[in-house]
């Protein structure tokens, strides 16, 4: 047995394991009145000022580690991977996340939202509008409270609605043990999704399915929104799935892609950008036509009780960008480099290169007022779809800097240069992509003339 490639494996785990002592240490130094959160089961570093700065530099430097590890994984042992390392790559995720479930405080209050959706759908309450003042229980309060008293209403799709309620009554009105359930439960489905895309790349040759195994399952900011309970996991699980289905049945693989959107709308979008890739053939038109039924069916089950919540967010929304492009270089000039990289990668798979797949995950990131990294997810299957090139390894190391988006909210206390300068840092990778994009300007030849 070839222990090589577990053993070069091993430092991304022990990488969040050392972040977590990091972490416990400073928690413990963290004035009472931002450890305890106002008495939350889950803290979350939300305007910790100078606490917040440390909190936040222990999760970037735990996961430039991770992502120092990961790649020195793909460069030592992709070329001699035989094909059967999905097993090791997936007992790595398993303990990377069981690391990162033990640190002390989270970056993001969403598992408080998805909670208080399911209570309220226990309860006969509509998730998809804004809940009453005098409505009052522990999961609605405890999430009143991470949003200051008024949390934002569901823009998920219906069969999430139905996973949280289950995983509400499951936790028995206990506030702590439900938002873990929701951590757990987001971590088992990323790990499933790292399987079912083992299965989805068993005829890819080994070495292009041992980078892409690494590149998505070991991804350290995909595993710590996992750990955070994020719902893109269970979205990355149906997928992934639809993926595996695909490899033996490319209509119906389509199809359940794109009813992906049941969970959660960015489903729709990787259904149809699959159904375009060139390495399709001339089976792209039967897979964009199934794609196409999915998603259909998925709105037609979504939009009667998304259309609420959509009505609330468009009238009482703020859209204001912030660590991104966007936040960067302003929204117009951020839209005109979104459908400037769309129309490359369109471009690109018209020319039946697959290297279109990661220039349309570029426009989507680029699109994304906010690139916070619980996205990541789902933004990372455009960059397998196109192999290893410029713009692949580009969109990967955006995943990575995504976590920059963090800085702000931990912080608290920033001003509007250090927020430009974080946006800078999360945008630096899309740069590299232009590499693909170089000017080869041809050299006249020098004509030598004999007098």
């Amino acid at each position: 047995m070839n222990l090589r490639p577990t053993v070069a494996l091993l430092p991304l785990p022990i990488a969040f394991a050392a972040g977590s002592i990091a972490a416990r240490t400073l928690y413990a130094r963290v004035p009472l009145r931002f450890r305890a959160d106002s008495g939350q089961p889950l803290a979350v570093v939300t305007a910790w000022g100078a606490h917040g700065e440390a909190a936040f530099a222990i999760l970037a430097a735990t996961v430039a580690a991770g992502a120092a590890a990961t790649l020195v994984a793909m460069h030592r042992c992709a070329r001699t991977a035989t094909g059967s390392e999905g097993t090791a790559i997936l007992a790595t995720a398993a303990l990377t996340a069981a690391a990162a479930l033990t640190w002390p405080f989270v970056f993001s209050s969403d598992a408080y939202a998805y909670a208080a959706y399911g209570a309220m759908a226990a309860a006969g309450i509509d998730p998809y509008a804004p809940v009453a003042f005098a409505t009052h229980g522990a999961f609605v309060d405890a999430a009143r409270a991470q949003w200051s008293g008024s949390f934002p209403v569901c823009v998920y799709g219906p069969a999430f609605v139905a996973v949280a309620t289950e995983v509400v009554r499951a936790g028995a009105g206990n506030v702590a043990a439900t938002l873990f359930g929701f951590r757990a439960l987001a971590v088992a489905a990323f790990l499933t999704s790292i399987a079912l895309l083992d299965r989805a790349l068993a005829d890819t040759p080994p070495a292009d399915r041992y980078r892409a195994l690494c590149a998505y399952g070991l991804n350290p900011v995909c595993l710590w929104t996992a750990a955070e309970g994020h719902n893109d996991a269970f979205l990355m699980a149906a997928v992934m799935a639809a993926a595996a289905v695909a490899r033996r049945n490319l209509p119906g693989g389509a199809f359940l892609m794109g009813l992906g959107a049941l969970i959660k709308a960015p489903a729709a979008v990787l259904a149809l950008g699959a159904g375009l890739h060139p390495q399709l053939g001339r089976a792209r038109l039967r897979a964009l036509t199934a794609a196409g039924a999915g998603v259909g069916v998925a709105a037609g089950l979504s939009l009667p009780v998304l259309l609420p919540a959509l009505r609330t967010v468009g009238a009482h929304g703020v859209y204001d960008p912030q660590v991104s492009v966007q936040g960067l270089f302003g929204p117009r000039i951020g839209v005109l480099l979104a459908c400037a990289a769309a129309a490359w990668g369109l471009v690109l798979f018209e020319r039946g290169r697959a290297a279109g797949a990661a220039w349309l995950g570029i426009a989507l990131m680029v699109a994304l007022p906010n690139g916070y990294p619980w996205y990541a997810p789902w933004l990372l299957p455009w960059c397998l779809g196109a192999g290893w090139g410029a713009a692949s390894r580009a969109l990967w190391a955006a995943t990575i800097f995504s976590v920059a988006r963090y800085l702000p909210d931990a912080a608290g206390t920033l001003g509007a240069d250090a927020v430009r300068a974080a946006a800078a840092v999360a945008a630096l990778p899309l740069a590299f992509a232009l590499a693909e994009l170089r000017l080869r300007i041809p050299t006249r030849k020098k004509v030598s003339v004999r007098s």
